[in-house]
């Protein structure tokens, strides 16, 4: 079974969203990626990767915001850093934005 991670954008922006895949359990193997777009304010479910490569080993987002192209990366260099457990231990992922910066938080949801 794939990698599926429900997203929220808790922005007032169109987000869009590439997701970088681990190959296996190595941050330093890539096995893809994957891009959707995420409405203000809305939710998604996305499946990502397939059964062995189930690891997300980044984010990439970018809007466009006050005239202006925004954007935020978030690569996993080492296995069992903060970002790495961040991305991988939950099973949702929240986009925000504030003081013209994007942040991302994860929880777990039922």
């Amino acid at each position: 079974m794939a990698g599926r991670k429900l997203f929220t954008n808790n922005s007032p922006y169109l987000m869009f969203v590439t997701l970088v895949i681990r190959k296996s359990a190595d941050p330093r193997d890539k096995a893809g990626t994957k891009d959707f777009q995420l409405p203000s304010r809305q939710s998604q479910w996305q499946e990502y990767g397939n059964n062995i490569d189930i690891y997300l080993n980044g984010i990439d987002l970018t809007a466009v915001a006050n005239g202006a192209r925004l954007g935020n990366q978030y690569i996993v260099i080492t296995r069992g850093s903060p970002l790495d457990n961040q991305l991988n231990m939950f099973n949702a992922v929240d986009f925000g934005f504030a003081n013209n910066t994007f942040y991302v938080t994860t929880r777990q949801v039922g």
